[in-house]
């Protein structure tokens, strides 16, 4: 597998395969929301496939407060891929990037899906330790335009708050 920075000279069905992913995940439109936003740095995982390169994660991470502080923003597997490390050698290569460009804090919100956060575990064994719980965290990104999936454009989900601690 390799992880590999967008914008990049990629053929036009790896970027098709990052926008459906991401939509079909957090709501029509996110992907190129976050392309809109040159903060937000964003990467691709990559696996060899039968005839080509198949996407198989996608993910990003941005700097805020003037270099202070590194996210990591979103974070998505492939259904048919997940529980095969790339989520967490997703998390290691955006917490090393973050760390190669002297932030001083790194976090991570993660989603709460069915009563469950599915990235905590995942978080958690990086080193990463649960803050806070907020309720609409992500109420500012969804509305009419970009609607949340499961809230629509009024979204209410939870976030869970962690911090990188190493």
């Amino acid at each position: 597998m390799k992880i590999i920075e967008i914008p990049a000279k990629l053929p036009m069905y790896l970027f098709v395969r990052a926008e459906e992913l991401v939509d079909d995940t957090f709501g029509e439109g996110m992907f190129f929301k976050q392309t809109w936003d040159s903060s937000i740095h964003q990467w691709i995982a990559l696996e060899e496939g039968y005839y080509n390169e198949e996407l198989v994660g996608y993910c990003s991470a941005q700097i805020k407060q003037e270099g202070l502080l590194g996210i990591l923003k979103t974070s998505v597997v492939h259904p048919d891929r997940q529980r095969h490390g790339i989520g967490d050698a997703m998390v290691k290569h955006r917490v090393k990037w973050l760390q190669e460009q002297n932030v001083q804090t790194i976090k991570s919100y993660a989603w709460f899906m069915d009563g469950r956060v599915p990235a905590q575990k995942m978080l958690m064994n990086n080193d990463f330790k649960p803050l806070d719980d907020i309720r609409g965290y992500w109420s500012s990104d969804h509305n009419a335009g970009f609607p949340c999936r499961i809230c629509g454009s009024n979204c209410k989900c939870v976030a869970r708050i962690f911090e990188y601690e190493k």
